[in-house]
């Protein structure tokens, strides 16, 4: 028997009996679809869980500590060139906000516009990048850059105020309600001299200064600090230069250990965080990620998933017990046809094939149909949800966390093929003891039956 013959009994057999073939099919429709939605429903949670902690802040980023710097265990640039060395790690860098000094920034004539106390951050220039800060105008700091070269917040040119007035002596980075226009900044940070100044501690303190420059602005990412708005981020040597040139010009002994408090680690894959860390921590460090927040999470959203992923099994093994069924009373009625088949010399594995073709045929019908009828009902849960979440946000005027994941359903294209192959293979498993128990049909019984 040639495969298009089996092909043209498959299709001959389930046109026959058109209504009892496309309740089978519903049934494996409807479990398709259970199984599918249950599961999107699973990953929409788990993405918005994502979405979540990516706001809170970079979930591949290690912060290093170490509150007791005394004795051996220093965190200094010894330590953070041990931990870069460790497997996974992308980058390491100081973080470095000095305490001991206050500083101002001047510009303009008789440093007439001055940004009072800015945050001055510490860094290895070559890390920035790595850590994913995004550059708005200008680029990162290198290290051949000279003394004192910066970069700056989106926003930081906006701290500038004028010392000069008393009133409305400061300019907002918003739009003008008449021409929607942003205005200029007093200082243009691109051109205007800018001086670094220590703030005098005590009325004899002596200042000092340097002139920096800026090399680039990065674009404001609250995930990643609040520095990236209107903080100064500085090369760490020229922040342990500044700090030792005050100490020094006010006769200040350094008491303190030369190492940092807080470092970063960046590592290069998410499921590494969690050895990273562990590494780190025995080394002596106190450490701290979000994997600590993420880890119970997805152990929470794989649990959902099975209870979801379990409820859906059930309506497919329903549909299974429906596809095996139908195939048992589909050889009843065609138990002389069999034995015709078989007296005519065909193959117990032709006959074999008919049949399992059939079943496989009702599931990856049902598994298709299932298939498209899940992706429409997550379109409709997700514009739900999408205009469920806008009202609610207008009604809270605008406030609320929303995990930036409207979609409560989501589809991957695995989920997909996974479903629509499951469908086929339990159509295939459904027909397989109803197909092996007409290949035991006598060919001469069969014959002489009604069926």
């Amino acid at each position: 028997m040639k495969i298009s013959d089996v092909i043209s009994m498959c299709i001959s057999n389930l046109t026959r009996r058109k209504m009892r073939t496309m309740l089978t099919v519903i049934g494996v429709v409807v479990g398709t679809c259970a199984i599918m939605v249950m599961v999107s429903l699973g990953l929409g949670m788990q993405a918005s869980q994502e979405a979540m902690l990516a706001e809170m802040g970079d979930l591949t980023v290690i912060q290093v500590y170490n509150y007791n710097s005394t004795g051996d265990l220093v965190l200094d640039d010894d330590a953070i060139a041990a931990i870069s060395a460790l497997d996974g790690v992308d980058v390491a860098t100081p973080f470095w906000q000095p305490w001991e000094i206050s500083v101002t920034v001047d510009s303009g004539s008789n440093n007439r516009y001055q940004m009072q106390y800015p945050t001055i951050v510490g860094v290895y220039p070559e890390a920035m990048e790595k850590f994913g800060y995004q550059i708005c105008e200008g680029r990162f700091m290198a290290e051949e850059d000279k003394e004192f070269h910066v970069v700056m917040g989106q926003n930081a040119a906006y701290e500038f105020y004028d010392t000069k007035r008393s009133r409305d002596n400061w300019v907002y980075p918003e739009p003008d309600p008449m021409t929607g226009e942003i205005p200029d900044p007093y200082v243009d940070i691109w051109k205007d001299d800018m001086m670094l100044r220590t703030v005098a501690q005590e009325e004899d303190s002596k200042v000092v200064e340097h002139e920096i420059k800026v090399v680039g602005t990065i674009m404001q990412d609250w995930s990643k600090g609040w520095e990236t708005d209107r903080g100064i981020f500085m090369d760490i040597n020229d922040v342990k230069e500044l700090v030792k040139e005050y100490n020094k010009a006010n006769g200040i002994k350094t008491t303190q250990s030369e190492g940092y408090t807080d470092v970063r680690v960046r590592v290069g894959d998410l499921e590494q965080v969690a050895g990273v860390e562990d590494q780190i921590q025995a080394m002596g460090f106190q450490t701290y990620s979000m994997e600590s927040i993420r880890e119970p999470m997805e152990e929470q959203s794989r649990q959902q998933q099975l209870i979801l992923g379990g409820l859906g099994f059930i309506s497919l093994f329903v549909a299974a017990i429906g596809i095996t069924n139908t195939m048992i009373m589909s050889i009843i009625e065609r138990t002389r046809e069999i034995g015709v088949m078989k007296v005519l010399g065909c193959r117990l594995g032709n006959i074999r094939a008919v049949f399992l073709m059939e079943a496989g045929c009702i599931g990856f019908l049902g598994g298709l149909i299932g298939v498209l009828l899940s992706c429409g009902i997550s379109a409709v849960l997700n514009y739900i949800s999408a205009n469920g979440m806008a009202n609610l946000g207008g009604l809270l005027g605008g406030y609320g966390y929303y995990g930036g994941q409207t979609a409560i359903s989501v589809i991957p294209p695995w989920l997909i093929a996974a479903s629509l192959a499951f469908a086929t293979l339990v159509g295939l498993a459904s027909g397989f003891y109803p197909a092996n128990r007409a290949v035991k049909i006598s060919a001469l019984e069969a014959i002489k039956s009604n069926g």
